[in-house]
């Protein structure tokens, strides 16, 4: 898989469009759609920014660390808090996030009684 390749599944893993990395990242859609087509290379600055933005490490976007079980994982309490979550279609409330960070709190305290 190339970088392109990893940093677009990354992307579409967290349901970000282009244009939101392209911003986060300080740089134009364009200059962010070439980085996905690896018609682009991304400079060192551009991967630290990366690796923070998806929560990987530099090896994984570089193909340097390749385990073919491996997927990015992300903290539920953040993944709460980015607030464009939905279910069956409806958009969740920073009140249903609390809820459900709440209720996984619960479980997990019970899991380990």
């Amino acid at each position: 898989m190339s970088f392109g390749e990893r940093i677009k599944g990354l992307r579409l893993h967290q349901e970000l469009l282009q244009a939101d990395v392209a911003q986060k990242l300080g740089i134009t859609q364009s200059q962010y759609s070439k980085l996905e087509r690896d018609a682009l290379e991304p400079n060192l600055d551009m991967i630290r920014h990366l690796t923070k933005l998806f929560c990987v490490s530099s090896d994984y976007l570089l193909e340097i660390d390749n385990p073919v079980d491996y997927e990015p994982t992300f903290d539920l309490h953040d993944f709460l808090r980015k607030g464009k979550l939905t279910l069956d279609g409806r958009f969740l409330t920073e009140s249903d996030c609390t809820a459900i960070h709440d209720m996984v709190r619960i479980l997990l305290k019970e899991r380990n009684k």
